[in-house]
């Protein structure tokens, strides 16, 4: 059970560090410029609500090998900058089910904390 330290992002920011079991990681992905932190790592038992860190995606994902990387898929129009990289850890992937008859198509990710993201085709191979 590998934990990882990064800063904690809070607004205001203070010098705070979180410390995240790498076995709970779901995915993780580069934060919207209005949100606070420069990643998101969405952890299991959290929902929707990710943790926000101060390292970069590229920093972040120097400790996390392995992660498939995706194209996240919205159920609402895309945003103007284009889908967002999702980097999914698999060992916590449950099952991935097509969203059909829905064109294009996209893909379900069910975690095994019950938990789901829709990523956009194509399914990566490793997935």
């Amino acid at each position: 059970m590998p934990i990882l330290h990064f800063g904690r992002a809070t607004d205001p920011p203070i010098h705070e560090a979180v410390h995240i079991n790498t076995d709970a990681i779901l995915f993780v992905e580069k934060c919207h410029n209005m949100q606070v932190g420069k990643t998101a790592i969405h952890v299991m038992g959290l929902d929707a609500e990710p943790i926000r860190v101060t390292e970069s995606l590229t920093e972040v994902l120097v400790h996390l090998p392995g992660f498939v990387q995706a194209r996240r898929h919205y159920l609402a129009a895309e945003p103007a900058n284009g889908a967002d990289a999702v980097h999914i850890a698999a060992q916590n992937v449950s099952y991935v089910l097509p969203n059909v008859p829905q064109a294009p198509l996209f893909w379900t990710v069910h975690f095994t904390d019950a938990s789901e993201l829709c990523i956009a085709e194509p399914l990566p191979a490793r997935l």
